[in-house]
């Protein structure tokens, strides 16, 4: 049996290669990525307005008309909603859409202030055994909104 000739195209790369993808892992790893910033996608800025701001209650944090946008705060975390988009005509299709869950402490107390507000759920609360309480509706423009209750630590790591 030959060797391979040390010619360019012949030369081994594995070390190099997962070495290189050790290094990737790593750095993936030491990134520490959390969500900060989400953009939902609209066809009226202001029917999602009233959605996000009157319905929901979220405090906007800045308004951009020329680029047909404003951004709310939920928590840490900034939405930012864009207008100029096509609707989602029907939201439980399995298309690429946007859902968001919102956190609450109390789903009993939020689905009864959200529903004096106008908003309509699909359904009744469901649960996820011993992982969330929660209860679905749609912006004006199809992207699912949940409101859920966690049950336990939703980011604890499960066995």
């Amino acid at each position: 049996m030959s060797r391979p000739s040390a010619k360019p195209g012949n030369v081994k790369r594995q070390p190099r290669e997962k070495q290189f993808r050790k290094e990737i892992i790593n750095l993936i790893k030491t990134m520490n990525l959390e969500i900060q910033h989400i953009e939902v996608h609209v066809s009226s800025i202001k029917n999602a307005k009233d959605f996000y701001v009157n319905k929901l209650g979220l405090e906007i944090i800045e308004e951009t008309p020329m680029l047909d946008l404003f951004s709310v705060k939920s928590g840490s975390v900034r939405i930012s909603i864009f207008g100029g988009y096509e609707p989602n005509t029907n939201p439980h299709e399995k298309k690429a859409n946007t859902h968001i869950i919102f956190r609450t402490e109390n789903i009993i107390e939020a689905v009864e202030e959200l529903k004096k507000r106008g908003i309509m759920f699909n359904g009744e609360i469901f649960e996820a055994s011993g992982f969330i309480k929660g209860i679905e509706t749609v912006d004006p423009d199809g992207n699912i909104i949940e409101i859920a209750q966690y049950l336990r630590d939703p980011l604890k790591k499960v066995n």
